[in-house]
């Protein structure tokens, strides 16, 4: 599974100097260096950035880790995760990572991977962040690349996961709020499907879709 141009970033530079950064991240006992771009903290800010509606929502990327680490599908190691970040990072998630349940420290974690690059464990890399656009991670895995938008060709989810455990295709779900894949990254799929003509939270369709490849693989039966 892909989390496509989610909205997990650092305060871009730009806007670092400007004091309502600093007051901010101070309100939550952050430096303004050590601090994650966040709607409800830089409404003001994000509405002058380009493609601000999509951006400062790092909590889509902490509920989407913790539904795939507490799935049976991970825990089996059926399922790999990669974050692909708007401003192109790429943070692989490892095995056996049990993530904080506690969103603030999550928030800790993430400004920490920034700095060090990667969380270790003993010899268990938990956590690594790259800078790396999405077509060379897709080259990377070396799988086809299905995208899931309310925009793709209408399928089915239960023949959707039947296909994909069956190939071993990468799926794309996209890591933002509102609006849709930028053309960039729609060109870096082999095909864009819908499992439902309405447009649903990330949540809702990693967990449905993770559920379903659990039925696929008998893990329900």
């Amino acid at each position: 599974m892909v989390l496509a141009e989610t909205g997990l970033e650092k305060i871009p530079e730009e806007f670092i100097n400007d004091a309502r950064t600093a007051r901010s991240c101070a309100s939550i006992g952050r430096d303004k260096r050590e601090c994650l771009l966040d709607r409800s903290l830089h409404h003001w800010m994000l509405k002058r950035m380009m493609d601000g509606e999509k951006r400062g929502r790092p909590d889509i990327a902490y509920h989407i880790l913790l539904d795939v680490t507490d799935s049976l599908l991970y825990k089996k190691g059926f399922l790999n995760l990669f974050i692909h970040t708007y401003d192109d990072n790429v943070i692989k998630i490892g095995r056996m990572v049990r993530p904080p349940r506690s969103y603030f420290r999550f928030e800790g974690l993430m400004i920490d991977l920034f700095r060090k690059r990667r969380i270790e464990a003993g010899d268990n890399v938990l956590l690594e962040i790259s800078k790396m656009c999405l077509s060379e991670l897709f080259r990377n895995i070396g799988k086809p690349v299905i995208g899931l938008s309310s925009s793709g060709k209408p399928v089915k989810i239960e023949a959707l996961a039947s296909r994909i455990a069956s190939t071993g295709n990468t799926f794309v779900i996209g890591g933002f709020p509102k609006g849709e894949f930028s053309d960039k990254t729609i060109k870096a799929f082999n095909e864009m499907v819908s499992i439902n003509p309405n447009s649903l939270e990330a949540t809702n369709v990693a967990t449905r879709v993770i559920y379903e490849l659990e039925k696929v693989d008998g893990m329900w039966n």
